[in-house]
């Protein structure tokens, strides 16, 4: 018994030792002790012992859970134990799984996957081209109303105050002349009947010209300034005639003439 004990602690502790580096007669030493042949060469002992030696390691395991003893532990010992027995799986089980998918290289993708992965980019790229045009068309659109709405609502006050000031010129008889620029706009907005400019005989203020008269209209009215001119004439008399054309000062000389105002010259006889 005593014999067994010590050659197993003897095994145990020949476990850390390197076969290779040991002398001759202690490679024969410790095959003797394990019952094993001890002729031969140093290279066929160290093969022989580090079989050996293979075969105690085996086994050495089922062999130390036989010979541990019971030991009593408490109940937090116990605990602790258990909490670390469940933790040491789930480390060594996320160590390699993690190890091995950090260290596997990444698959190059094949011939299908990339014009796959190419035509994805260009349906988002398209998508996205789609979403920005169609924003920039409703900003464009809703800016074209707010203009129109501006410019209605500009108009519309044009031609309020034009309205206004029609009016104001018929309550005090006074003229209601446009310029250029607001027949222009008048014509733009469509009010041409409001303020008479829809017809083409519209004088240059806004109001209906005078028709041409006719010969007897002509006749008549060159009569009626004759019998003025006349009836002028009796009651003021020749206060009313034209008087006589100046004689100028210094009238130009005629080429072989006397000047203006000088006596005429003698004649001899």
């Amino acid at each position: 018994f005593f014999a067994s004990t010590t050659l197993e602690r003897d095994a145990i502790d020949m476990s850390d030792v390197d076969a290779k580096k040991m002398k001759v007669q202690e490679l024969r030493d410790e095959l003797e002790k394990r019952g094993l042949d001890t002729s031969g060469l140093k290279g066929q002992l160290v093969e022989r012992l580090e079989e050996a030696l293979a075969g105690e390691g085996a086994g050495e395991g089922e062999d130390e859970l036989e010979d541990v003893p019971d030991v009593e532990v408490s109940a937090a010992d116990a605990a602790k134990l258990a909490e670390l027995e469940k933790k040491e799986p789930a480390a060594e089980a996320k160590t390699p799984a993690g190890a091995a998918k950090k260290d596997l290289p990444k698959p190059k993708p094949t011939e299908a996957e990339r014009k796959k992965a190419q035509a994805e980019r260009k349906a988002e790229q398209e998508k996205i081209r789609a979403e920005k045009k169609a924003a920039y068309e409703k900003a464009e659109a809703e800016r074209k109303a707010a203009a129109e709405k501006a410019k209605k609502e500009a108009d519309e006050a044009f031609v309020k105050d034009l309205e206004r000031r029609k009016e104001r010129a018929e309550r005090f008889k006074l003229p209601f002349a446009l310029s250029e620029q607001e027949k222009t706009r008048i014509r733009n907005v469509g009010a041409e009947k409001k303020f008479g400019l829809d017809n083409a005989e519209n004088g240059a203020n806004g109001t209906a010209a005078p028709k041409e008269k006719t010969a007897e209209e002509k006749a008549k009215d060159k009569a009626d300034f004759e019998a003025k001119l006349k009836a002028r004439a009796e009651r003021f008399g020749d206060a009313l005639k034209p008087l006589p054309k100046p004689t100028p000062m210094f009238a130009p000389k005629r080429p072989g003439g006397p000047l203006p105002g000088a006596p005429a010259p003698k004649v001899a006889k």
